[in-house]
């Protein structure tokens, strides 16, 4: 019986074949087939052009828009040049095996002790460092030294004498490195000081130079020396007061040499020091050599100076020290010390004055110097058995004053002693008792008493001061004796000049005429002589007056000289005047076009302007004018 159930099959259904393709067509088919394709076209526009409500846009209404194609081109070559910048740069900065360059990676340090003991050794190092896979080439180091710093010795030789640069070649990567320099530190107590160092390289990806710096400040906070002074804290004007200067070595240093300088007002001066001050007024000291002898103790320096104090309106007055050391041309101040004085004014006025000053001036050879002691008593007592002396130190040569004692006019005729002080310098000293003037016997109550004396100062022809060596100054110092009315004896001193001796500058105008009236020529000469010390820096100036034609000599004798048509002045300068030279003139002809019957004057006085070379004083004074004689 045969089964209702279907049954299957294993084997794969195959696609049936369609029939080939007839490779001719007929016109008819072909046509019919274009027609199907065009219609299928349609279709596929109208999809892509049509809105969602179906409808097409008017084609007759969309403008057709021209390409540029130069713009477009422009900005494609823009765009792409940025694209091989960017790769350049990334190329320099993200290079392969990471060799990118910043300088935050180059270190450069100072490492050293910032508070040091002038005069003492102390050693600084300088350490540079390449933190990176870079090299840096050509690389070298220039170090600025504080100005008090000697330098020693390096680790690491220099490259040039001052010993403040280093040829360090190539640093590489990762590398550091250190200098380490030794020197004495000077400088003044409390003075800040800076190094300063500077590390210039060029990168190996790099083409230019640069530059990193560092800076590390250093102070002096202690002197290994200390400096104190004694004295009164109240004195007698007139009476002699003596003020101590103590140095004690505190710590060990290089210090060589010192030098104490005392400072003091203008109304002190100084009778005598120990030991004595030289002619800078100073002390000098070599502290590994020399000892004090009023002092037991090596390390201990003892100087002293003794003086007094002449009127003034103050009523307290400073004495100062200064310690000082010298190290290349340069002084540091390592302590000072000041005391005060009060000042208490005594029952004598007492005054010295010479030609109508009581201070300082300038006086010149062949001058005359007017000299006027003067006291009035204004204690409640009289005054006995009193002693006037007046000194006066002047240069000397083969032991002969500058100043002319064979000429002076005394009308009490004092007694006058001579001491040769040194070999350039000579004192002159006049003393007047009450043999000499018989008021000094008993000076009462608001008694006046008044000395004058003239003395001349040699002039060239009597003194040369040739010599380098002679002094150029003059002092003149007054004091009196007395006892009171407890027969306590007293001496007071007055105040003290110094005169300065300048060269002797002299000025002459010689006027020759030639003719008369219209076209009156005037040949005038001006005429310098000096003979003592040289100048330098001369200037003569003047007005020259009336209607004139002014001719200067070509060439000048000596300098320059300038006649400024619009203001009518003229003006002659000239650079120095050697010692070598005694005289210099200067011819100036002045033709007087038309006669002016009231002008008196052809040429003003000259201004006369020099300055001594030997005194450092500026000369200053008026020469004679050129008159008219009609």
């Amino acid at each position: 019986m045969a089964s209702d159930e279907p049954s299957f099959s294993s084997t794969q259904l195959e696609e049936p074949k369609k029939p080939a393709k007839s490779k001719k067509r007929s016109a008819k088919k072909t046509e019919h087939n274009s027609s199907e394709k065009q219609t299928k076209l349609s279709r596929q526009l109208t999809q892509i052009y049509q809105d969602k409500e179906g409808h097409l846009p008017d084609m007759r209404k969309i403008k057709i828009k021209k390409s540029h194609t130069g713009f477009r081109n422009f900005f494609l070559f823009i765009f792409v040049g940025g694209l091989l910048a960017a790769a350049a740069w990334s190329g320099l900065f993200l290079m392969p095996n990471n060799k990118k360059f910043s300088e935050e990676q180059i270190k450069l340090l100072i490492n050293g002790p910032q508070s040091v003991i002038s005069g003492t050794s102390a050693t600084y190092t300088i350490s540079y460092e390449n933190n990176q896979s870079v090299a840096l080439k050509q690389a070298t180091l220039n170090v600025q030294y504080p100005d008090g710093f000697v330098f020693v010795s390096s680790d690491v030789d220099s490259k040039n004498t001052g010993h403040t640069e280093w040829q360090l070649n190539d640093i590489g990567a990762r590398k550091k490195k250190t200098i380490t320099i030794t020197g004495l530190a000077y400088g003044s107590l409390n003075q800040k000081q800076s190094w300063r160092a500077f590390l210039k390289y060029q990168p190996e990806n790099f083409s230019s130079e640069l530059q990193k710096a560092s800076f590390l400040d250093v102070t002096i906070t202690k002197s290994p020396f200390s400096l104190t002074v004694n004295g009164p804290s109240k004195t007698i004007i007139g009476n002699a007061a003596e003020y101590v200067f103590i140095i004690k070595k505190e710590e060990a240093s290089e210090i060589n040499k010192l030098e104490l300088k005392p400072s003091y007002p203008q109304n002190f001066f100084i009778t005598s020091s120990s030991p004595a001050l030289n002619k800078d007024k100073k002390w000098i000291i070599e502290p590994n050599k020399t000892t004090s002898p009023d002092s037991a103790d090596t390390d201990t320096w003892v100087f002293k100076i003794t003086g007094k104090f002449s009127s003034s309106t103050e009523n307290t007055s400073d004495i100062t020290g200064t310690l000082s050391t010298i190290n290349n041309n340069n002084s540091f101040a390592l302590a000072e010390t000041k005391i005060s004085a009060e000042l208490t004014q005594n029952d004598l006025d007492f005054n010295l004055a010479i030609n109508g000053s009581l201070v300082n001036f300038s006086s010149k050879p062949g001058e005359s110097l007017n000299i006027t002691l003067s006291l009035k008593n204004q204690s409640a007592d009289d005054l006995k058995n009193a002693a006037i002396k007046l000194t006066l130190d002047a240069p000397s040569e083969k032991k002969q004053s500058e100043l002319d004692w064979s000429k002076i006019e005394d009308k009490f005729d004092g007694d006058v002693r001579g001491i040769q002080i040194s070999n350039n310098l000579r004192r002159g000293e006049i003393t007047w008792n009450k043999t000499k003037i018989p008021g000094l016997v008993q000076i009462k109550k608001n008694q006046e008493i008044s000395v004058d004396v003239q003395l001349p100062i040699k002039d060239a022809a009597a003194f040369s001061l040739s010599d380098p060596n002679i002094p150029s100054k003059i002092t003149a110092l007054a004091e009196i004796s007395f006892k009171d009315a407890e027969n306590v004896s007293h001496t007071y001193s007055s105040n003290q000049i110094i005169i300065t001796v300048n060269s002797d500058l002299k000025f002459e105008a010689r006027d020759t005429v030639s003719g008369s009236g219209n076209g009156e020529k005037h040949t005038v000469n001006w005429v310098l002589t000096n003979n003592f010390h040289p100048l330098k820096n001369l200037v003569l100036s003047a007005d020259i007056y009336g209607d004139v034609t002014v001719e200067l000599p070509s060439p000048t004798p000596a300098g320059e000289v300038k006649f400024d048509t619009s203001n009518k002045k003229i003006t002659w300068t000239i650079a120095e005047m050697p010692e070598s030279v005694d005289t210099l003139a200067l011819p100036i002809s002045i033709t007087l076009n038309k006669i002016n019957p009231t002008q008196e004057l052809l040429v003003s006085k000259v201004h006369i302007q020099a300055e001594d070379t030997v005194t450092g004083e500026k000369l200053d004074f008026m020469g004679e004018e050129v008159g008219l004689n009609r």
